[in-house]
């Protein structure tokens, strides 16, 4: 595993966390965004897209 899967990993639990510990909306959005980016962190294991040309 790459230091970007695990950030992944714990973003998903940080956002877990904010959802089951805190009871505000605002808290809500910010640990969806949380967990999108450690989803998506976690599958790709990337930051960026990268272009790849074959010629």
């Amino acid at each position: 595993m790459n230091k970007i899967r695990i950030t992944g990993i714990i973003f998903i639990v940080a956002g877990l966390g904010l959802t089951y510990f805190l009871r505000h909306t605002e808290i809500y959005f910010f640990s969806g965004i949380l967990l999108g980016i450690g989803i998506l962190w976690t599958i790709t294991g990337k930051t960026k897209r990268t272009n790849s040309k074959k010629n």
